[in-house]
C-alpha cells in the first residue's frame, strides 16, 4: 500500500474507532452531551439556567425537588465542567461495561441526588452544581460490584480495577479537604457531595454487582434506594423546612413572585407561629396580592405575638387607614 493510501486508511480506521466508541456507550455518551448542551445554555445570560437549575438549599427543601437532579448537570465554569467530563468518560463507559446501559444511567442519576442530599443536609443555606457527586456515585458503584459482585471478569482484572477506583477516590477526597487547610484552588470543592454520591455508588453497586444476572433483583434494589434516598429528603424537609420557606420568600419577594411568597410565608408561619417577622412579611406579601383583610389579620396576629413590633404597627395603621369607613345599618 503506498503512503497515500495507508495514511486515508489510517484516518478511516480512527473515525471508525471513534464513532464506534460512542456507539458502543450510548449512555456515557448521552449523558455527557446532556452536560455539555447544559453549559452552553449557561452562556445565555437570559435564560438564567444556574438560577432555575442549582441546587440551592433554600429553595430545594422548600419545595423546588428538581434541583437535586439538574445541578448534576450544571458547572461553573470550563474548568469544571471539562474535569468532570473527562472523568465521567472514562468510568461511564466502565460502568457500561461491567453493569450494562440502563444500570449506568441509574447510577449516575441516584448518586448525583445522594451527593446532592449530602451536601444540603451538611449546610442547608449551600448552593451545588456539578456531575462530580455523581462521578464519584460510579467510582462507588464499581468498587463495590467488582469487589463484591458476580461480574464476568477476571480476579487480574478485578484487583486492578478496584485499586485503580480506590487510588482515584482517595485522591481527589484528600485534594478536596485540602481547601479546608487554605489551598486556594480546591477552596470550593463540595467533599460532602462526593462523599454523598460515593456513599450512594456503594449501596447501589454492591446489588447490581450481587444480581448481575438477575434483571429483575437489579431494578428492585434500584427502587429501594431510590425509596431510601426519598425518605432521607422528608427527614431534611422536616428538619430544615420552616427556615428554607422563610429564606425562599426573601427571594421571591426580590423576585417580585407574591404569590410564590405568599405560599411560602404561609407554610412558614405555621411551623413558626410565634415569629412576629414572618408574620409582617405574610402581612406584606398579602398586601401585594391585593389581599387587604388577610394583611390585617397576619399583621394583628404579629402584634400578638410581640405587641413591641414597630413594623407591624406601622404597616396595620397604613392598611387601617386605607379601609373604607364601616356603615351602621
Amino acid at each position: 500500500m503506498c503512503d497515500r493510501c495507508a495514511g486515508v486508511a489510517t484516518g478511516r480506521a480512527r473515525r471508525a474507532m471513534a464513532v464506534g466508541g460512542l456507539g458502543r456507550y450510548p449512555v456515557t455518551a448521552g449523558l455527557l452531551a446532556i452536560n455539555i448542551v447544559a453549559f452552553l445554555l449557561e452562556l445565555v445570560p437570559s435564560l438564567n439556567v444556574k438560577y432555575w437549575g442549582v441546587n440551592y438549599g433554600p429553595l430545594t427543601i422548600s419545595g423546588e425537588y428538581w434541583r437535586l437532579f439538574t445541578a448534576g448537570f450544571l458547572h461553573a465554569d470550563i474548568i469544571h465542567i471539562g474535569l468532570n467530563m473527562w472523568c465521567l468518560w472514562s468510568l461511564g463507559r466502565l460502568s457500561e461495561r461491567l453493569f450494562g446501559r440502563w444500570q449506568t444511567f441509574a447510577i449516575y442519576m441516584l448518586t448525583g441526588v445522594g451527593g446532592a442530599l449530602l451536601s444540603i443536609a451538611n449546610n442547608p443555606q449551600h448552593g451545588e452544581l456539578g456531575a462530580s457527586g455523581a462521578v464519584f456515585g460510579i467510582v462507588g458503584a464499581v468498587i463495590a460490584g467488582v469487589k463484591f459482585g458476580d461480574l464476568d471478569i477476571s480476579s487480574g482484572e478485578k484487583r486492578a480495577i478496584v485499586s485503580s477506583a480506590l487510588s482515584f477516590a482517595v485522591l481527589n477526597f484528600v485534594l478536596g479537604l485540602s481547601g479546608n487547610f487554605g489551598v486556594s484552588m480546591f477552596a470550593n470543592v463540595d467533599n460532602m457531595c462526593h462523599l454523598g454520591g460515593f456513599v450512594t455508588g456503594l449501596l447501589v453497586g454492591l446489588p447490581l454487582g450481587a444480581f448481575f444476572r438477575n434483571k429483575s433483583l437489579q431494578l428492585a434494589t434500584l427502587v429501594v434506594t431510590s425509596a431510601v434516598l426519598v425518605a432521607g429528603g422528608r427527614e431534611l424537609v422536616q428538619k430544615n423546612g420552616a427556615e428554607a420557606y422563610k429564606t425562599a420568600a426573601a427571594i421571591a419577594w426580590q423576585d417580585r413572585d407574591y404569590s410564590r411568597m405568599k405560599h411560602l410565608l404561609e407554610k412558614y408561619t405555621v411551623a413558626r407561629p410565634d415569629d412576629d417577622v414572618g408574620l409582617v412579611m405574610l402581612g406584606e406579601a398579602y398586601l401585594n396580592n391585593n389581599e387587604p383583610d388577610k394583611a390585617i389579620s397576619a399583621l394583628e396576629q404579629a402584634l400578638r405575638v410581640n405587641p413591641n413590633s414597630e413594623v407591624a404597627k406601622q404597616d396595620l395603621e397604613e392598611l387601617q387607614s386605607r379601609q373604607p369607613p364601616s356603615k351602621n345599618k
